[in-house]
């Protein structure tokens, strides 16, 4: 692992203003495109900020909108809302040179078998055009976990899409509020998908994207896991504050000094 593949969260519309730190600080951005419409965001402005950045040798990933988001939906109403979405995101994504792209799934909690299986099959069919624009543009597609309580439908994704374009991005902050099984089997199951990794912490109840050493999340178990296996996700860390993103780089420096 080294310093290219740590990000930091930073929201989309705050990219221009808050570039003159990352340049200064060579941090990389997680664009995130949650509390504005993409349809209100300037792409070129966007694009030329990564211009600037590329320039320091600095890349970006992007989170698209999840709101009104889920690929997998029965409903084609809600499907071909998550196309115009998807569409949007990797036209910003290009715009940026981003190495990822975040998605979350738009499952919903406690989701049956029989409404994963439609969850899945529809997947196979929404992804393939995006995927080769992916490839076209060189960025992976990342899935995030949200309620999921084990890992196993997205081994069953993957496996199924099974491109090198799309792989799984593992918020340890939500396996924290949701899973049900340990950490290690998680990460050892999802393994050969991962990608990415969303890093902030909270104790257990709600998303407090807090700084890493602030709540319960076992960081610990994760960065041994890190520092014994032959992968290489990127991270961002997901704090909302800069002075939590402070105290989680530190963190993390603390457990990996050659960073």
């Amino acid at each position: 692992m080294n310093s290219s593949s740590l990000y930091i969260y930073i929201p989309a519309h705050l990219l221009p203003a808050r570039l003159p730190f990352l340049l200064n600080r060579k941090l990389q951005p997680e664009v995130a495109c949650q509390e504005v419409l993409l349809e209100k965001l300037d792409f070129d402005q966007l694009g030329h900020c990564a211009d600037q950045l590329r320039e320091q040798g600095l890349s970006t990933t992007l989170h698209a909108p999840f709101n009104n988001f889920n690929p997998g939906s029965s409903r084609r109403r809600i499907r071909n809302a998550s196309r115009i979405i998807a569409d949007k995101s990797l036209q910003l994504a290009e715009k940026l040179h981003a190495r990822r792209i975040v998605f979350h799934p738009g499952l919903t909690y406690g989701s049956d078998e029989k409404k994963l299986a439609l969850w899945l099959e529809n997947n196979r069919t929404f992804w393939p055009d995006f995927l080769a624009h992916a490839a076209e543009i060189d960025c992976t597609i990342c899935i995030e976990n949200i309620y999921a309580t084990t890992p196993d439908i997205f081994v069953r994704l993957f496996s199924m899409i099974n491109s090198p374009h799309m792989g799984h991005v593992f918020d340890i902050g939500h396996w924290n509020i949701f899973g049900t099984g340990k950490l290690l089997h998680w990460l050892n199951e999802i393994a050969p998908y991962l990608k990415h990794m969303h890093l902030h912490d909270n104790h257990g109840e709600r998303d407090e994207h807090l700084a890493i050493g602030q709540g319960y999340v076992p960081f610990s178990t994760l960065f041994e896991w890190l520092k014994t296996t032959d992968i290489s996700p990127t991270i961002t860390f997901e704090n909302h504050t800069l002075p939590d993103v402070e105290m989680s780089l530190k963190a993390f420096q603390r457990h990996f000094p050659e960073l």
